[in-house]
């Protein structure tokens, strides 16, 4: 083969191997700050979130709701759909309601998504009767941005919703 031929080749398998390399640099950067936003949100749900909620689920357990605070990674079902990270409060009507025969009850809803780094809030206010509504609140926050007061109001308005829907 001629060297000119040779040198071209050469530099083409070269460039290849470079943008290779770029993608998966920047495939790796993007996993490791997807990874830290995940755990910057555990971090949240531990020190802030969890210990909110845990304050309100005291109060309804004392007014006669039955309430359960959980901690769901992120996990993908056999149909492919992803369970984003999140932090959840469901209530029921009953202190001695089984939480775990029976996984549809009302809640409020922490979600960290890591894709677009914001935290999103989901209200869900259907009881067993089938009335209410369930979806995506507007406003969404960063991890900087979420703080005491705007987790305490939160909670307070989906548990008036969820408690005035009869």
């Amino acid at each position: 083969m001629k060297e000119e031929n040779l040198n071209k080749l050469n530099s083409l398998f070269s460039n290849l191997k470079t943008e290779e390399q770029k993608l998966k640099e920047s495939q790796e950067k993007q996993k490791s700050e997807e990874d830290l936003f995940i755990e910057g949100f555990k971090t949240l749900c531990k020190n802030l979130i969890d210990p909110k909620m845990q304050e309100f689920r005291r109060m309804l357990r004392q007014n006669g709701y039955g309430c359960k605070i959980s901690l769901n990674e992120e996990s993908k079902n056999a149909t492919g759909i992803n369970g984003q990270t999140n932090i959840k409060l469901q209530i029921a009507r009953n202190v001695d309601s089984n939480f775990y025969t029976n996984n549809k009850f009302p809640h409020i809803m922490f979600i960290a998504d890591k894709f677009y780094k914001k935290i999103g809030v989901h209200q869900d206010t259907i009881f067993q009767n089938g009335t209410g509504t369930s979806a995506m609140k507007e406003q969404t926050y960063t991890l900087e941005s979420l703080n005491e007061e705007s987790v305490e109001k939160e909670i307070v308005e989906s548990i008036e919703s969820i408690l005035t829907n009869k």
